[in-house]
């Protein structure tokens, strides 16, 4: 087992080697295939940590008239990262979600 960088979760590294397998697929897709609950706001929630840290893409596509799907595939560093070629605790700034808490309103000016 490969060693995580310290902003990572084991569900990074599943994401990740699932999409490398299966090729691209929505968060439904991804948390169903995955064992255990996973449920697709966290596999959605994690991944756009991975985005932020350029392990993964995202990309729209239309299932019916105007509804879109997110669907993510894995970059080549990514592919890397998995292959244990490159370390992203290396990339700078550290990917993480912006919790709802840490969100100021727009009136506040900050002093």
């Amino acid at each position: 087992m490969r060693s995580l960088p310290f902003w990572m979760v084991q569900l990074d590294d599943r994401i990740l080697e699932h999409l490398a397998e299966e090729g691209d697929a929505d968060a439904w897709e991804i948390g169903f295939d995955l064992t255990g609950t996973v449920s697709p706001s966290r596999v959605t929630e994690r991944c756009k940590v991975l985005l932020d840290a350029e392990l993964v893409d995202r990309h729209e596509r239309e299932v019916v008239d105007g509804r879109f799907e997110t669907y993510w595939s894995i970059t080549t560093w990514g592919e890397q990262f998995l292959a244990g070629d490159v370390d992203p605790s290396l990339d700078v700034p550290v990917p993480s979600p912006r919790p709802s808490y840490a969100t100021r309103p727009s009136w506040w000016a900050g002093f």
